[in-house]
């Protein structure tokens, strides 16, 4: 089996946040929902443009991999700062999204004039005849030089049907995925950008 999810980004075509604030700053999609309008979902308050795991058993059971892949650059105006990757898997309903924190680069401070970093997450979930399922799994990141072994997702997630789907998001998806940075300072030259992130499997 190969199905392939992609959030349509590249290193020539990246997803960017930055700037000021030190909540998390959701990679929105590069197409915004008309022309001259800048994209603006995924965020807070939006689950439109997450990446979607079909229902109808697709994924039922299957092992797959969540792959997200981009940079930083060196926060010049307070060089001390932290940035902070994480991947969310994305649950409650499409206009009131519930992000959960499934694996994570931890706090990676500043170096180079720009940083690469990954995570790739290795997950399966289940759910049997209408019951609530699980997805579980682990998760690798790779920063500044080193890697953050192989550990287990920061949290399982419950109440997943991976046949009938969850009516309040998006065609009906089991669940979504998104990836959204924390800069642990606000500067105006806080800059982090994504250049991949696809659901293999």
């Amino acid at each position: 089996m190969s199905n392939v999810l992609d959030f349509q980004v590249s290193g020539s075509s990246p997803s960017s946040v930055g700037g000021l604030g030190t909540s998390v700053k959701y990679f929105p999609r590069l197409l915004g929902p008309s022309i001259g309008v800048a994209p603006s979902t995924p965020s807070a308050s939006s689950a439109a443009g997450a990446l979607m795991l079909p229902a109808q058993n697709v994924y039922n059971g299957q092992l797959f991999n969540v792959k997200a892949a981009g940079d930083f650059g060196n926060d010049s105006g307070d060089p001390s700062g932290t940035v902070t990757v994480q991947l969310y898997a994305v649950t409650g309903t499409f206009t009131v999204p519930v992000y959960t924190s499934i694996a994570t680069t931890g706090a990676m401070t500043p170096f180079y004039t720009i940083q690469p970093w990954s995570i790739n997450a290795e997950l399966v979930g289940a759910s049997l005849n209408g019951a609530n399922g699980l997805l579980i799994g682990n998760y690798q990141s790779n920063l500044r030089g080193s890697v953050v072994a192989p550990t287990t997702v920061t949290n399982i997630v419950t109440g997943l049907d991976f046949n009938a789907g969850n009516s309040a998001l998006q065609q009906g998806a089991v669940l979504g995925f998104v990836v959204g940075v924390t800069f642990g300072t606000t500067d105006a030259t806080n800059i982090a950008r994504l250049t991949e992130f696809t659901v293999e499997s």
